[in-house]
């Protein structure tokens, strides 16, 4: 039997494939490892900005003025607290006093950070020394309208962001960059739209980002992308109402350390990276494979980032094939609701199989309005990936707890998985492939 490593923690978990099973591919992504002194570097980038002037003298211009600092929430992994350390660096350098610093936690409409994730996500000393909130999506009075922002496309959307974001004489936006399901890449000014907007405005975006054709948008090049174009537009207005918006950007390797950096202006650099983030992490798999085993390294945070590993790889299955997800939710459904009902998935996936993914979740959507936006994407995607795929998913802790989705079966190990995998598609030989960090990963079809 081959035995796979899933990357899981502290230890990797092992798992047998079935006997009659062919690993045909390991599609892990082609990182280098990081230097071990990626601060210096880090530091070094801060004085040799894309587009920009160097972040010491934008600091000097503005010693008497309000700094935030933009950072990623707890759904991401990065060393933030030495990310850190080496900005605030610079601003005790430059005579900033910490009351004049404020950190956002460019949350979007996920749940906002606790005071532990928060002690935990920035390090002590900084979270100790330096307010920091998360940003509340639905708090109107907490957001300004910065005006319509548009695409060449036509699209166009009512831009809200916080506040006191808009506010700044100076921002800092710190983010790695990595493949998105529906923006290409993230990063860039993706942490302010949707990351610090209003909710009425996140949802105008993700209704946007929707396509009716069945097309991969992870990876996809910010000129073909409607949603990149629309943030990227945002970023503009932003600092054209006022401020200055300075971006330190990053591609993680695969031990979550700074690999390649990029700092300045915010577009510019987020281009860049996204070059670098392609090759790295967009994996050339020669053909497509009846099962698709994926770990949602990298996304494995809670139950609504996990489901990403599946997205991501999707089209690496066969029509008709399997995809199972491996993931450890460590916060488990983190406020996700759920719905259970007495059918088993079989039953669910012959029922979208037959109403056709698109109908049905056209239909979703105008019975429940509350869908619309972000919601309305993932359900669009959820059911177009049941109508083509039996889909499996290995959390521990969410099996053992009976919580899960309608249509998602949820099992305790791989082997549970593997062994139900083998009565859907019948017995004999089958052709696998395995994305070690299908969180942060996507595959390139040669055929």
């Amino acid at each position: 039997m081959t035995e796979i490593s899933i990357p899981w923690g502290e230890q990797p978990l092992a798992a047998k494939l079935p006997a009659s099973w062919e690993l045909q591919q390991v599609a892990a992504p082609s990182v280098a490892d990081a230097s071990a002194d990626w601060p210096e570097h880090l530091a070094g980038a801060l004085g040799r900005p894309e587009d920009s002037l160097p972040l010491e003298r934008l600091l000097a211009a503005r010693r008497t003025g309000r700094i935030v600092l933009v950072v990623e929430d707890a759904t991401r992994h990065s060393p933030l607290p030495q990310i850190l350390q080496v900005i605030f660096r610079e601003l005790d350098h430059a005579q900033i006093p910490r009351q004049s610093v404020e950190i956002l936690f460019a949350t979007g409409m996920h749940p906002p950070l606790t005071a532990r994730q928060a002690a935990d996500k920035l390090g002590a000393d900084i979270a100790s020394s330096v307010p920091c909130r998360s940003n509340d999506a639905r708090d109107r009075r907490g957001h300004v309208r910065i005006g319509v922002i548009s695409e060449p496309g036509g699209a166009h959307l009512d831009l809200w962001l916080d506040r006191r974001l808009a506010q700044a004489d100076l921002r800092i936006v710190v983010s790695s960059v990595s493949p998105h399901l529906q923006a290409g890449f993230g990063g860039g000014a993706k942490m302010l739209l949707p990351g610090c907007a209003y909710s009425q405005s996140i949802r105008r975006l993700h209704l946007l980002g929707l396509t009716r054709q069945r097309q991969d948008q992870v990876g996809q090049a910010a000129a073909d992308n409607r949603m990149r174009r629309l943030i990227n537009a945002a970023g503009a207005a932003l600092d054209a109402r006022g401020g200055k918006t300075f971006g330190v950007q990053y591609v993680l390797d695969g031990a979550d350390r700074l690999g390649t950096i990029a700092c300045g202006d915010l577009a510019a650099c987020q281009a860049l990276l996204a070059k670098k983030c392609a090759a790295d992490y967009g994996v050339v798999v020669e053909n497509t494979a009846d099962v698709v085993v994926t770990s949602a390294y990298g996304r494995d945070f809670d139950l609504w980032q996990s489901f990403k590993a599946i997205a991501n790889v999707a089209g690496a299955a066969r029509s008709g094939g399997a995809i199972i997800c491996l993931t450890r939710c460590t916060a488990g459904l983190n406020g996700m609701p759920t719905v259970q009902l007495p059918v088993s998935p079989r039953v669910v996936r012959g029922f979208v199989r037959l109403m056709g993914a698109d109908s049905l979740a056209s239909l979703l959507t105008r019975l429940v309005p509350r869908l619309a936006g972000d919601a309305a994407f993932f359900v669009r995607l959820a059911l177009r990936t049941l109508e083509r795929n039996t889909v499996m998913m290995v959390c521990p802790t969410l099996a053992r707890s009976g919580k899960g989705l309608v249509g998602l079966p949820m099992f305790e190990t791989p082997e549970q998985a593997f062994a139900q995998a083998e009565l859907q598609l019948g017995q004999g030989p089958k052709r696998v492939l395995f994305f070690p960090a299908g969180g942060v990963s996507y595959p390139i079809l040669r055929r």
